[in-house]
């Protein structure tokens, strides 16, 4: 169990760098906008649009990564103030929540992403790219990341390893 739990967050740990190109790529895209919007007067249709999509992308897909690296938004007020001992039963119910939270996630997104893909949903836009059709499975799959990574980090920390505090966090 502990080694596929190893495996999984060496997983994510790739996706995670996988993705990071996708923000530079949007970059490149919104400054070729602003060029030839505001130099050339000769502004795009589809600029925005895969913009977003290539961050919302990047940004759903890295799930995992944030949550191995244990980098995600955290409210640690109650986690700062108890004995070391009741941290690790904190954190084993953090985990547990948030395994339980991406599984109503992934139930909730499962239906609409089969829909969206399998009907090849369009945005409506002028540029109308399938778009939807991409995005929505991607929030299927990112839930499913986010599950997995989570049990991962629970079969970790109970075989006995330590939930990695932000700044020290690696594999």
């Amino acid at each position: 169990m502990q080694a596929a739990s190893l495996m999984i967050s060496r997983l994510s740990i790739a996706i995670g760098y996988a993705c990071a190109p996708l923000y530079l790529i949007s970059l490149a895209v919104a400054v070729r906008e602003v060029i030839m919007r505001y130099f050339f007067h000769a502004p795009s249709d589809w600029a925005f649009e895969v913009t977003m999509t290539l961050c919302a992308v990047a940004w759903a897909l890295s799930v995992g990564y944030v949550g191995q690296q244990n980098r995600h938004i955290a409210i640690t007020f109650l986690h700062d103030m108890v004995r070391p001992s009741r941290k690790r039963i904190l954190d084993v119910v953090t985990l547990v929540l948030t395994a339980v939270a991406f599984g109503a996630l992934a139930v909730a997104a499962f239906e609409p992403a089969y829909e969206a893909f399998t009907q090849i949903e369009r945005t409506g836009s002028a540029f109308n790219p399938p778009m939807p059709a991409l995005l929505k499975p991607i929030l299927f799959i990112s839930a499913i990341l986010g599950i997995v990574q989570s049990l991962a980090n629970l079969v970790l920390l109970l075989s006995g390893h330590e939930f990695p505090e932000p700044e020290e966090a690696t594999l």
